[in-house]
């Protein structure tokens, strides 16, 4: 497997986790309350703007999963915006800590979310930069 085909298949993986987003942008609010209990983050919140921001980061969310889709189908050609995402997959790994540690995430999540996006950014990245040249029109 050379390393346009990695990246396709980093792509394609990262898009369809993303994607599964999507059930949070229709889910009953109780599915919600019985995973936010499952996870062990104890009873969810009530409030409109936590039911709109998490509504809308999943659509967000859902949505980038398909653009990464997107990408994958032609990486030489989409090679420009594949490190940009991978840039901001890296530098999401330092932030995400920062939000996670805050937002009192527990130790396995924060560890899980800063993990994934570094090694995806870096995976990205060393598959672009390595295997050929970046040609910006």
């Amino acid at each position: 497997m050379n390393k346009d085909e990695i990246q396709k298949v980093l792509l394609r993986l990262a898009g369809a986790f993303e994607m599964l987003a999507f059930f949070a942008v229709v889910m009953p609010r109780s599915g919600m309350e019985i995973s936010h209990e499952w996870l062990g983050l104890g009873p969810m919140p009530h409030g409109a703007v936590l039911m709109f921001l998490i509504r809308q980061a999943s659509y967000t969310y859902g949505m980038h999963g398909i653009s990464l889709w997107i990408l994958a189908l032609d990486v030489k050609r989409f090679r420009p915006l594949i490190i940009l995402n991978g840039i901001a997959y890296l530098l999401a790994a330092p932030v995400f800590w920062a939000i996670d540690y805050t937002s009192g995430m527990p130790l396995w999540w924060t560890i899980g979310d800063c993990a994934g996006c570094g090694l995806l950014g870096a995976g990205l990245l060393w598959c672009s930069l390595s295997s050929s040249r970046v040609e910006v029109p």
